[in-house]
């Protein structure tokens, strides 16, 4: 773009020559545009954190800002659930791993133990979990969750039984000293239901976990 123009009257060729034209640029004018560009960039991203960060409810008792503050103990609550439910698994798990011992070792009584602390840990973690059922099921805001959580309830529970009647197939076989043909025999029927609900509850954890 032109910065410069230069008049003349009466011209003819002869004037026609080249010349040069000097000029020195004011540092601070040349810095002007850029510091312009950086603070409305800043002022800009300076405005979007405050807005992000401000209140926008006009008073505590709003309707938004009470659905938001029933929404936040509704995901509190889950997360208490899952936790619950995680320790489920755990248990589930060492089970699994008091019958592969007892198949390796044979050993009977190790195995009874391991099952009455499994049990004794399911009721337990039965207590902790009845007071956040209530909690979930009376919040306004748990509608779409609350299926899903008495699904997960209701399967995690059979699953329990069915975990704990394999376990006393296994444990009450080894007792009659039955053959391992004999023992997979009578909990193939058994360990099928056991992986199909345990792969349904970890679906359904996993759904819950994505709301």
């Amino acid at each position: 773009r032109p910065v410069v123009v230069l008049e003349k009257l009466d011209v003819i060729p002869e004037h026609n020559l080249y010349f040069q034209v000097y000029y020195r640029f004011n540092n601070i004018s040349l810095l002007r545009e850029p510091m312009m560009l950086i603070t409305g960039f800043f002022l800009l991203f300076m405005a979007c954190i405050v807005y992000m960060r401000t209140d926008m409810s006009i008073s505590k008792n709003s309707p938004s800002y009470l659905a938001k503050v029933q929404w936040d103990e509704v995901q509190s609550i889950i997360q208490q659930i899952q936790a619950i439910f995680n320790q489920c698994l755990a248990a589930h798990d060492k089970l699994e791993t008091s019958l592969h011992e007892l198949s390796r070792s044979g050993d009977v009584k190790s195995c009874k133990v391991a099952r009455k602390t499994a049990d004794a840990q399911f009721k337990e973690l039965a207590k902790e979990l009845k007071p956040l059922l209530t909690s979930l099921q009376s919040s306004s805001q748990s509608y779409q969750i609350w299926p899903k959580v008495e699904e997960l309830v209701a399967k995690e529970r059979e699953l329990q039984d069915k975990l704990m009647t394999r376990h006393s197939t296994v444990v009450d076989s080894f007792e009659k000293k039955l053959r391992g043909q004999d023992v997979e025999n009578r909990i193939a029927a058994q360990q099928q239901k056991v992986a199909a609900l345990r792969q349904e509850v970890e679906s359904l954890l996993e759904y819950i976990s994505e709301i």
